[in-house]
């Protein structure tokens, strides 16, 4: 992990912000889903509603702020350029946003003349980013920045391979082509889950825990082959899956164990931290991390398919979405405050510090909200007539603050910039 990072190959903040700021607003989206379908949601994680609200959740909010925190992180950690026009990102947004919309569609009204365009949309979108971030990521990067890069790479190729799954099943679902496709969604759940989120999480978490949260690094033989490790264990357990089930649960079973073994070490390096005052972000990753170890013990330990929906909720609500709302929190106001301070008509004193554009009570007000949602989610799957529509309304609470926080943001500095006066 390195501390030195090229601050000056970043963007131009349009280009991650764009994505970064629309996150949220599909969380809003994904509640007032569930909350129109009510306790029909959270009957089981094949629920019409569960699946439109899970991909607006997966490719509409993690999408578009993996997106975002992508674009920024890969050029001032390996200190390469990373090269994708205006027009290029922008068709990217649109395609995301549409895919991700046309797509919760599709799923929750079981409209079958959807599931194409929105796959297409959505893998279209990707394609763009994935060409840009690629050629990047196959630079030689700085032995410091390689934890974060190979995490990064094995990421792109979880995306390709769920992309690959999911068009696959778009077809299937649209009557054009004849698959199994309960197996193929299957595998298509884990690889974006496990293979693209999960992996990514872990390859960002080996740079920002240490650098935001000023903890000891990651052991050398973590960040090196934990990546492979957890790629090798998702590959075999697929492969077990199409072979029919043979070693399918062993390969689970260590893949759950190598997961939550991250989980605990990541929690220790932050019980180490040098800052004994824990930020919103802190507790975002504490919220993540405890997730993650949660889904993998439930899905080890308690009956399926009944346990399925709860799982899925610890991870995708509380650990994938745990911690990215923590780093859109670092990351946006930071992007702000830097790009202000390379304006060259900014004067001593008129770019407020990181902790005025974002004040941290801000982060700590949403955090609560979203751990009460998270909380009420978990209870909805077991009691979904008394707290299905409660937990809906608190997601979309959580959700529309952070949306709302991170603008306000952008909407001060946006007039702090208006204001200064040529050189």
């Amino acid at each position: 992990m390195q501390r030195s990072l090229a601050y000056a190959l970043s963007p131009a903040p349009g280009l991650p912000l764009r994505f970064l700021l629309a996150a949220p607003w599909f969380g809003v989206l994904a509640a007032l889903l569930l909350f129109g379908a009510g306790e029909h949601a959270f009957v089981s994680r094949w629920s019409a509603p569960a699946l439109g609200a899970t991909h607006l959740l997966t490719v509409g909010y993690l999408g578009m702020a993996m997106a975002g925190s992508i674009l920024q992180l890969i050029p001032v950690v390996t200190g390469s350029v990373l090269t994708l026009s205006r027009a290029a990102a922008t068709l990217s947004w649109c395609g995301l946003a549409l895919g991700a919309l046309l797509l919760a569609a599709a799923l929750a009204a079981n409209l079958a003349f959807l599931f194409l365009p929105a796959a297409l949309c959505a893998a279209g979108a990707f394609a763009i980013l994935i060409a840009a971030i690629a050629k990047t990521l196959a630079r030689r990067a700085p032995p410091p920045a390689m934890p974060m890069v190979r995490g990064m790479r094995l990421a792109v190729a979880g995306l390709v391979v769920t992309l690959a799954l999911g068009v696959t099943l778009a077809l299937a679902f649209g009557g054009m082509l004849a698959v199994p496709v309960p197996m193929l969604a299957d595998l298509h759940a884990a690889w974006g889950l496990l293979g693209w989120v999960g992996m990514l999480v872990v390859g960002v978490a080996f740079q920002v825990i240490p650098m935001f949260q000023s903890s000891r690094m990651y052991p050398a033989p973590v960040t090196r082959w934990a990546p492979w490790l957890l790629a090798a264990l998702l590959a075999a357990w697929s492969a077990a899956v199409i072979a029919g089930g043979v070693g399918a649960s062993l390969a689970a079973a260590l893949l759950c164990a190598a997961l939550f073994a991250f989980a605990a070490l990541s929690a220790q390096l932050l019980a180490t931290r040098k800052r004994k005052q824990a930020d919103a972000t802190t507790l975002y990753w504490r919220l993540a991390l405890g997730s993650l170890a949660g889904s993998t013990l439930l899905h080890l330990l308690a009956p399926q398919p009944q346990a399925a929906l709860a799982t899925g909720i610890l991870f995708i609500g509380g650990f994938a979405i745990g911690a990215v709302n923590g780093m859109l929190y670092k990351i946006v106001p930071f992007l702000l405050w830097y790009h202000l301070q390379q304006d060259p008509r900014a004067k001593k004193g008129e770019v407020p510090p990181i902790r005025l554009i974002l004040p941290d009570a801000l982060a700590r007000r949403q955090f609560w909200w979203h751990a009460a949602a998270l909380a009420a989610l978990l209870g909805a799957s077991l009691l979904p007539a008394w707290l299905g529509r409660p937990a809906s309304a608190l997601l979309a609470v959580a959700s529309g603050l952070l949306a709302l926080d991170l603008r306000r943001a952008a909407v001060r500095c946006r007039a702090i910039k208006a204001l200064f006066q040529p050189s």
